[in-house]
């Protein structure tokens, strides 16, 4: 997996890049290797653009973004997720996007990286 460290003042997050082989979240194994990278970085904040995500993410029938959230949730990774429009409104998994970017802290959903990287800096630990 690809990523970057990004710091601004006592803050900081990693942001992945969709660039490069093995960079796609393709299993529980994937997250918890982002977990790890958090961890030896020194931060609890994510930043994760669509095109890291394997397709079955965007079906919830598979199971996998539930297991993925799950671990990012267990190991209190602070994840701000960038999806196209399209992505976000995309029949049953619209649904998770608007229950995340109501009621949970740790998880939101995003259409534009400067959002995100706001969200992660301003309300990161």
């Amino acid at each position: 997996m690809n990523y970057t460290l990004i710091s601004t003042g006592n803050r900081s997050f990693l942001a992945c890049s969709p660039d490069g082989p093995d960079s796609r979240v393709q299993s529980e194994r994937d997250a918890l290797d982002l977990v790890a990278a958090c961890g030896e970085n020194g931060t609890e904040n994510l930043l994760l653009p669509a095109g890291c995500l394997n397709e079955d993410f965007f079906r919830l029938s598979t199971g996998l973004a539930g297991a993925i959230l799950l671990k990012f949730s267990n190991y209190h990774i602070r994840c701000a997720l960038v999806l196209s429009s399209e992505q976000a409104h995309r029949g049953r998994f619209a649904e998770l996007v608007l229950e995340a970017n109501r009621r949970n802290r740790e998880l939101h959903f995003f259409t534009r990286s400067a959002e995100a990287e706001r969200w992660l800096i301003d309300e990161g630990g």
